[in-house]
């Protein structure tokens, strides 16, 4: 299938679920069904392992820390300073930026701006890296 018509066949499934139909979508190409999902059944080995929305699965597993990229002005002591918060597991500095290991995402997206004004820092990038299906899918497979 060309992209053209791999486009036009994503248009039309859109249209037909805005519209109020349920549409069974199985792929393995996680990144199309997350692109065209809202709701999710992940099947794993036969065995319904999660449904839902893939976000919202994703913050229920508590048990896998959050990463989450920042760029800031002074990334060293932005690191040192969200060091402090509980949410924080971990931070690892590269030349790009700093990602961070955090517990809970909605607590520490709330608290980084805070923590980064008062360290003086100003934060240009606060992405969650694994907010994915690809990323459920993979936590859901690991032991």
């Amino acid at each position: 299938m060309d992209p053209r018509q791999r486009l036009r066949m994503m248009e039309m499934l859109r249209e037909m679920a805005r519209g109020g139909a349920t549409i069974v979508f199985s792929s393995h190409i996680l990144e199309e069904v997350e692109r065209l999902a809202e709701d999710v059944l992940v099947i794993i080995a036969g065995r319904l392992a999660a449904s839902g929305d893939f976000r919202r699965i994703r913050r229920l597993m508590t048990d896998r820390p959050h990463t989450v990229r920042l760029r800031s002005s002074d990334d060293r002591r932005l690191a040192a300073a969200l060091f402090g918060q509980e949410a924080v597991f971990g931070a690892e500095l590269d030349p790009g930026g700093l990602t961070v290991q955090a517990g809970d995402l909605v607590s520490f997206a709330r608290a980084a701006p805070a923590v980064a004004q008062a360290a003086g820092v100003s934060i240009f990038e606060l992405s969650p890296t694994d907010e994915s299906l690809e990323s459920v899918f993979a936590y859901l497979v690991q032991p």
